[in-house]
């Protein structure tokens, strides 16, 4: 979650903070640590890839980030899919670095490895993405590689579902920019209360004086 390597493990402070909270925790080696949590992945994969085997057809959504700590770019991609109870099902199955430079060749070659390493390849109902033009790339390459083995539903015409929550947010960006100065400002004053903490309880009085509900100042993400 906070993205700390396993060597935390060793840690002195951690490992007082551990024994505080439970007075028979012993020091345990970030390898011992590393091999658990692969056990753990590797067991729970297996399962996942036998209850894979019992569905017919597989919907996939994914999406690229970068992580605000690093340079490089991951993509997750998610398998969304109806299991025998009727019961819609939703699965991370990778979460993978992107080489540089990030192309639509190499999206798709990194799906399509994701797909045969689970076996699912032969599945694939829609995948959902968003309108980046490398994007519209690798849904090209995947779509002929698939339709050489005419394995897609409706012939490929189903295959490319464009998402729509990017396409709404294309749309309000597009209607915001008439006021881009005004949200320009709004930003700033934001960061510069956050910024102090005097700035911050004087923000808290005048809210009271004005007899207006106590809320945090958040800067919106462009992307949602």
């Amino acid at each position: 979650m906070h993205e700390h390597p396993f060597s935390i493990m060793e840690e002195e402070g951690f490992n007082m903070m551990l024994k505080c909270g439970m007075l028979e925790w012993e020091n345990t080696s970030h390898n011992t640590i590393k091999k658990d949590c692969m056990q753990v992945y590797e067991t729970e994969k297996k399962k996942l890839k036998a209850l894979l085997k019992t569905v017919n057809k597989i919907s996939l959504t994914t999406d690229l980030l970068k992580l605000s700590n690093q340079k490089i770019e991951y993509m997750v991609l998610t398998a969304h899919f109806i299991y025998c109870n009727w019961r819609l099902q939703k699965r991370v199955i990778s979460f993978v670095h992107i080489p540089f430079p990030c192309s639509g060749a190499g999206i798709a070659d990194c799906i399509f490895k994701c797909l045969k390493e689970w076996g699912i390849k032969n599945k694939v109902f829609t995948i959902s993405i968003d309108n980046a033009s490398s994007n519209d790339v690798a849904i090209r390459i995947l779509k002929d590689t698939f339709s050489r083995n005419k394995i897609l539903f409706c012939g490929g015409k189903l295959f490319h579902v464009r998402c729509c929550a990017h396409i709404l947010n294309l749309i309000v960006q597009d209607g915001l920019a008439g006021i881009k100065d005004i949200i320009k400002y709004v930003h700033e004053s934001v960061r510069f209360i956050n910024q102090n903490e005097a700035r911050l309880n004087s923000f808290s009085d005048i809210l009271q004086q004005l007899q207006l509900p106590n809320r945090k100042l958040i800067l919106d993400c462009k992307t949602r």
